[in-house]
């Protein structure tokens, strides 16, 4: 199984996926999600699951990785630009801009894609993809223990996409 993505050129995220773009919320948090398909999936693949994070946030966030986009229950293997906004077809969990150590945004507000803003350097952020051998029991606004607690013994296989995103200067 492996994952592309049209929205990344010489190795980096295209600047409408985080600060640099147009789409942002209320809160100023970037919205418009990153494009990709899985190819070459197991045959017996009956959902798809996906987190896209930053572990180059360590040295930003003081010790722990940032969770940009969590989702499940995927069935099209090719996600769309902004799918995250335009009535996906999956269900979503939180990011970090939900937790009191961040900007503590509602659930609302966070259980969608929240793109990237590296404040001090260009971060590579990763995208996994897990192939599911069945749709999973969470509902939106679920948090990443409940998505790894809920996959565990479902999953056929694994595929990991990742890209730089250029540095973010408010």
């Amino acid at each position: 199984m492996q994952i592309i993505s049209s929205g990344i050129h010489h190795g980096y995220f295209d600047d409408i996926y985080g600060g640099h773009g147009t789409q942002f919320n209320a809160e100023g948090v970037p919205t418009y999600s990153v494009p990709f398909e899985i190819q070459a999936a197991p045959d017996k693949t009956v959902s798809y699951a996906a987190v896209l994070y930053d572990l180059d946030a360590y040295e930003v966030s003081q010790g722990f990785p940032w969770i940009h986009w969590t989702l499940a229950n995927l069935t099209n293997p090719n996600v769309a630009a902004n799918a995250s906004q335009k009535a996906p077809d999956f269900i979503q969990g939180v990011n970090t801009w939900h937790s009191p150590m961040t900007a503590n945004l509602s659930v609302e507000a966070t259980a969608c894609y929240g793109g990237m803003m590296p404040p001090n350097r260009d971060h590579t952020y990763t995208l996994k993809v897990f192939a599911l051998d069945t749709m999973l029991d969470l509902q939106a606004g679920f948090y990443l223990n409940q998505l790894t607690t809920a996959m565990r013994g479902h999953i056929l296989e694994r595929a990991i996409l990742e890209a730089q995103y250029r540095q973010f200067k408010h």
